[in-house]
């Protein structure tokens, strides 16, 4: 199905289902990119419901015997509402006596359900894993003493970091070009800031922001969003890891892209505005999920979102529309530190299951939860980890070329290898070698007393 960026998704669908006489299934899996859905066949009195197999927008339901509940934002006081699994598309005959979906399940997902699933649809390709034949031919394996510039110079890694490059080019080109040409507080074409990357200094999003750098009109700022929570017990005291990191970045940043206005946006946040602001709106947003982690990252986000805060020590809220994240980066080439006691204790393909793990559950573990937040003030939450191209490369690769979380080298080295070669690479020398912080770390705003996924007190 093709059709000009410039018509309304909804006109095309429309058009393709009611006019063209075209099936939903069909539909469905030419459509690439973020979207839930929910479609009413007026004449067949059925009900289309799904998200996009990556889970990129929020949709959550309550099915009872007699009633549905479909709505893409929540609130504590609606009861048992779930995220709708990014499993596949649901379809609901309301002419039965009672209402039960049926599945139309994406191929690539492995999800035990009771649904009734009368056919399967493909979204990804088939992928052949491209890979040296074992990790032990690995000149890793074979070579301990390696530094990040001798691995670029392989014939092992050159590929694979070029192609990295390329595919996640592409996926920032796209999200930072396909968007209106004014800002929010205008009307017509202008010259403020339309893109903002929620930046930590780290990795993932120097990497986002570089990109962004070439494809942003040259007399546009970039917003970079850093947020900070005051230390409990040191009010007025806004210092965080992340800060610093973040003020280091930004100057490799501003030699790397003399010519383009960095707008540092200092997101400053004290313990009494994140109570109340947790209590009036953030908890409903983040709700129907309730852990401590889901507190933790759904304030870090809702606030840094908000993009209020100083820059170059004015007062400053970012009239950015659309929002980059780093979101999928750690999944997909190995970036969290458990990785590296799996691979110690089970092995690679135990390492290989675990990253597979964890890409599933992206959708209902972060994606729902950060879009609904985000979505709050109005901008739109983009990822270029999660693009379909991206994905597609990445997880044709064996784990060990993604990442080598393995004795002797470092955490700033082994996880998210690849993804610090193509750093290097493209001249982000000190950025390549950070190693991982999390969020709710880095920002300050979670206690490393509590265990992520206990149930929050807070919400």
């Amino acid at each position: 199905m093709n059709a000009s960026i410039k018509d309304s998704d909804t006109k095309i669908i429309s058009n393709f289902l009611c006019d063209g006489g075209g099936s939903m299934e069909l539909l469905m899996t030419s459509v690439h990119g973020p979207y839930s859905i929910i479609y009413y066949d007026c004449e067949q009195q059925v009900l289309w419901i799904g998200r996009d197999p990556i889970g990129r927008i929020s949709l959550l339901w309550n099915i009872s015997a007699e009633k549905l509940i479909v709505t893409s934002v929540g609130h504590k006081d609606i009861g048992d509402l779930e995220e709708v699994p990014a499993i596949g598309l649901f379809r609901f005959d309301l002419n039965a006596c009672k209402l039960e979906p049926q599945l139309y399940q994406w191929s690539h997902t492995r999800f035990d359900c009771d649904y009734d699933i009368p056919n399967e649809l493909q979204y990804f390709k088939q992928t052949c894993v491209q890979h040296v034949s074992n990790p032990e031919d690995s000149i890793l394996q074979q070579n301990d003493q390696l530094n990040i510039s001798e691995l670029l110079l392989h014939q092992e890694f050159c590929k694979n970091v070029s192609n990295l490059i390329h595919y996640l080019s592409q996926s920032v080109e796209k999200r930072t070009t396909i968007n209106p040409k004014a800002c929010k507080m205008c009307e017509f074409k202008c010259d403020h800031a339309k893109i903002a990357i929620l930046f930590s200094g780290g990795i993932d999003s120097a990497l986002l922001a570089l990109l962004a750098s070439k494809y942003v009109e040259s007399d546009e700022p970039i917003d970079l969003l850093n947020v900070s929570f005051e230390r409990p017990a040191n009010s007025g005291n806004f210092e965080c890891p992340d800060r610093q990191t973040c003020l280091n970045t930004l100057g490799e940043l501003k030699t790397l892209c003399p010519t383009r206005q960095w707008n540092l946006i200092k997101i400053d946040i004290p313990s009494v505005e994140l109570q109340q602001k947790r209590l009036d709106t953030i908890r409903h947003l983040i709700y129907p999920l309730k852990t401590v982690l889901d507190d933790s990252l759904g304030c870090s986000l809702w606030f840094a979102a908000r993009g209020l805060g100083k820059c170059n020590g004015k007062s400053y809220k970012t009239p950015a529309r659309v929002l980059l994240s780093g979101m999928g980066a750690d999944e997909l080439l190995g970036g969290y530190t458990r990785y590296r006691k799996i691979l110690q204790r089970h092995g690679w393909q135990s390492l290989n299951e675990e990253l597979d793990k964890d890409f599933s559950k992206i959708p209902s573990r972060n994606l729902g939860r950060d879009n609904r937040v985000c979505c709050d003030h109005g901008r739109q939450l983009r990822t270029p980890y999660l693009d379909e191209n991206v994905i597609e490369f990445i997880r044709g690769l064996a784990p060990w070329q993604r990442c080598w979380p393995k004795e002797p080298y470092p955490i700033n080295l082994g996880e998210k290898l690849l993804l610090r070669l193509a750093a290097f690479k493209l001249g982000l020398v000190n950025a390549a070698c950070l190693p991982k912080r999390a969020l709710q770390f880095g920002s300050r705003i979670a206690n490393k007393k509590e265990n992520g996924s206990d149930l929050s007190d807070r919400l």
